[in-house]
């Protein structure tokens, strides 16, 4: 899979996105992993802005986009290294009915496989962070 509008759940996202976003690199907000469903929750803030935004979001100011995967029915699950500061690099790969997906950087690992990835959001918000001078 290679772009974040290609996923079920994304009617809203393709409202605000007009154009085909890329999956790829994230910086990870929460993991969130429910033993009884099974499902895990990855929310995370994405490196692109929506370019049709409602009215109520071009009132407010933005410069961040936050977007969420719901995967239940969840199987062989691999997390390392988590939490981390470091973005993460996201593939989704499927085979079949069983889509793949690998969240990586150099030191840490979110990895697992599920029958149904769902995408949640996107939101916007003002991010304070300042950027690094180099």
């Amino acid at each position: 899979m290679k772009f974040w509008n290609d996923i079920d759940g994304s009617i809203f996202f393709n409202q605000v996105f007009k154009t085909s976003v890329v999956i790829g690199l994230v910086e990870l907000f929460t993991v969130s992993i429910d033993n009884n469903r099974p499902t895990i929750i990855l929310e995370f803030d994405i490196e692109e802005l929506p370019d049709a935004p409602p009215a109520k979001w071009k009132k407010a100011e933005f410069n961040t986009c936050r977007i969420c995967l719901n995967c239940s029915e969840i199987s062989n699950p691999t997390i390392k290294n988590i939490p981390t500061k470091e973005k993460l690099n996201i593939t989704i790969t499927q085979s079949e009915n069983i889509f793949t997906i690998h969240a990586s950087n150099s030191s840490s690992i979110i990895e697992f496989s599920t029958k149904s990835p769902l995408l949640c959001g996107p939101s916007v918000y003002m991010n304070d962070k300042k950027p690094v001078l180099t």
